[in-house]
């Protein structure tokens, strides 16, 4: 009988955790207990306390000797540097891919984008349909730039964006934009023009950071005022 490999396990728990905090089953603050999921996931702590250490390091937890291991809320500065970053590289790759992207790739994203279209029917406030959708855009156009350390940078970043998308409160008014700025984006790559390709993720990214923005001051503001009213994501 082989005896599973510690990093593999180790790994396996990462990727297992990250998940849950990504898709908010372990929401910001939430406290994370070694012994409890050794418990859960039949294991000892050691690949607990390894895949511990590498969430964060990745900045997705935060380790206190005095009160614990909890999940991480990211505060400003770190959003506000996720966006600068995806605004400087993911502008470059879009310019990238539209040179470079294959026929098959744009007509896997034209048929998602159709089928999640409202002429399909689909529902306006899809949040985790159009979720997948933007996340698919994104990763499809980071490989069709052909520069693997970008690429690399950036898939390892949209985990994060995914994270904070779910944590943010995101209104049918802002999906409707958002699905419409992707298809501009779409119809700059399916015409092979650079330029336009670029402009249109630069305006993507940048309407998806002021309405974050706008978002956690209107949290801000309710918490300030002592009303209670969903999650933050920072």
């Amino acid at each position: 009988m082989s005896i599973p490999d510690s990093s593999a396990v180790a790994m396996h728990v990462y990727d297992n955790i990250r998940q849950r905090i990504i898709d908010l089953t372990y929401p910001p603050g939430t406290r994370l207990s070694e012994a409890r999921l050794a418990l859960e996931m039949g294991l000892g702590r050691s690949p607990i306390r390894t895949a511990f250490a590498r969430l964060k390091s990745d900045g997705w937890i935060e380790v206190s000797p005095q009160s614990g291991t909890y999940v991480k809320s990211p505060d400003e500065d770190e959003i506000r540097e996720i966006f600068e970053f995806r605004l400087l590289l993911e502008t470059h790759v879009t310019r990238l891919a539209a040179q470079n992207i294959s026929a098959g790739q744009l007509q896997r994203l034209r048929k998602m984008y159709k089928r999640l279209s409202p002429e399909a029917g689909a529902e306006a406030d899809s949040f985790d349909d159009f979720n997948e959708l933007d996340s698919l855009f994104h990763a499809t156009i980071y490989g069709a730039a052909n520069n693997k350390l970008m690429t690399s940078a950036l898939l390892n970043l949209l985990e994060k964006v995914k994270w904070l998308k779910k944590s943010s409160p995101t209104t049918p008014q802002r999906m409707r934009l958002w699905f419409a700025e992707l298809g501009r984006i779409l119809d700059a790559l399916e015409a092979r023009d650079p330029d336009r390709a670029a402009n249109c993720m630069r305006e993507h990214i940048g309407n998806a950071a002021d309405f974050a923005a706008a978002v956690r001051e209107r949290m801000a503001s309710r918490r300030q005022a002592g009303v209670g009213g969903g999650k933050a994501p920072g």
